[in-house]
């Protein structure tokens, strides 16, 4: 893979960063448990499927979830929802999520379980505890910790994908690249259809590579390199997301050029 190429896919990852992330408040999200789930969920609910039905669960959690824990008595709506064991959540996030409506019923079981998850974390924040646990050198352990498959209380649905996502764009947020042991880079590597196809198609792997092999590739080349894998995912996402936009700005560029000489 040549030097232009990999930086270009960098450069990309600027570009993430600004629209995708420019949005949050990161001190809002320190402080402020609730935007701090709706961060999370809007990472969790993105499952292997497609991204716009995955966006339409999202506004449906978002839909439940909001008018109860937005406003002022949000941490005493939460303790009273718990208190009945989510039973008016569950309730309306199955009126609008599951067969027949949108998402499946896994994506209900995934919110209830991060509710109960934030129940073990100082003031429920999400974000909060996450930026601790990255900055006490502990990424490892806590992306671990989130998934059910490696942890008992690990939350619902959430796989190496979603832990690897949310906790990139932690990373990201506040600047924590540095804290995170060159060994468990892969920890935000997320591998989806467009991080996967990309490595491929540019030879970083071959068509058998597991998610593993394609996460240990990615931090490789990208130490080769001297540039950031977390900033390459993130880049490798945004071209294939937006490939078509992308190759028409290129078009467009090329023809103002072509016009103006």
């Amino acid at each position: 893979m040549n030097t232009a190429l990999v930086y270009s896919i960098v450069q990309y990852g600027d570009r993430y960063r600004q629209e995708m992330l420019g949005g949050y408040d990161p001190e809002q999200l320190l402080t402020d448990w609730w935007f701090a789930l709706d961060f999370f969920l809007g990472r969790a609910c993105f499952q292997g499927r497609r991204d716009d039905i995955s966006a339409r669960v999202y506004q449906a959690v978002v839909n439940v979830l909001s008018p109860l824990f937005c406003g002022e008595k949000r941490t005493a709506n939460y303790e009273g929802e718990r208190c009945q064991e989510w039973r008016t959540v569950e309730r309306k996030l199955r009126q609008r999520i599951g067969r027949g409506k949108v998402g499946k019923a896994r994506d209900v079981d995934m919110v209830l379980s991060s509710l109960d998850f934030i129940s073990q974390l100082p003031s429920l924040n999400i974000v909060n505890y996450s930026v601790k646990r990255i900055r006490s050198g502990e990424v490892d352990e806590h992306y671990s910790e989130l998934q059910r498959s490696q942890a008992r209380n690990g939350i619902i649905q959430v796989g190496p994908k979603i832990a690897s996502f949310y906790l990139r764009d932690v990373v990201s947020l506040y600047q924590l690249e540095d804290k995170v042991p060159d060994e468990f880079a892969f920890c935000l590597q997320p591998v989806d259809v467009w991080v996967r196809k990309l490595a491929y198609k540019t030879g970083i792997v071959d068509s058998r590579a597991s998610d593993k092999e394609i996460q240990e590739a990615v931090v490789a080349l990208c130490r080769g390199y001297g540039c950031s894998p977390l900033q390459f995912n993130q880049g490798a996402w945004y071209a294939g997301y937006f490939a078509f936009d992308l190759l028409l700005e290129m078009l467009a560029e090329a023809s103002g050029a072509s016009d103006s000489s």
